[in-house]
C-alpha cells in the first residue's frame, strides 16, 4: 500500500498531516470523494466564501496525483 496526503484548499491550504494508506487509485478517488463530500456538507460556507473548494491529493513523494475542485459562479442574493 501507498501513503496518499488530501489536503484541502478553500483560499487557504490545509496539509493532511497524517495522510491514509490506501492500495490503488479506486481507492484514492473514492476517499477524495467521500472527503470532498463532507466537507461540502459540514462546512458549506467555505464554498459560498471563497467560490471554490479544492482537494489536492498527492503521493508519498509530494507528486499531485488527484484533484478534486468545486467551484461556484452565480448565485448572488437579489
Amino acid at each position: 500500500m501507498a501513503r496518499y496526503f488530501f489536503n484541502t484548499v478553500d483560499g487557504r491550504r490545509y496539509p493532511d498531516e497524517d495522510g491514509a494508506d490506501l492500495p490503488d487509485m479506486t481507492a484514492v478517488r473514492a476517499k477524495a470523494t467521500r472527503i470532498i463530500g463532507e466537507l461540502l456538507k459540514e462546512q458549506p460556507q467555505d464554498l459560498w466564501d471563497t467560490g471554490q473548494l479544492r482537494l489536492e491529493v498527492a503521493d508519498e513523494a509530494g507528486a499531485e496525483v488527484l484533484v478534486v475542485e468545486v467551484s461556484l459562479t452565480g448565485g448572488q442574493a437579489a
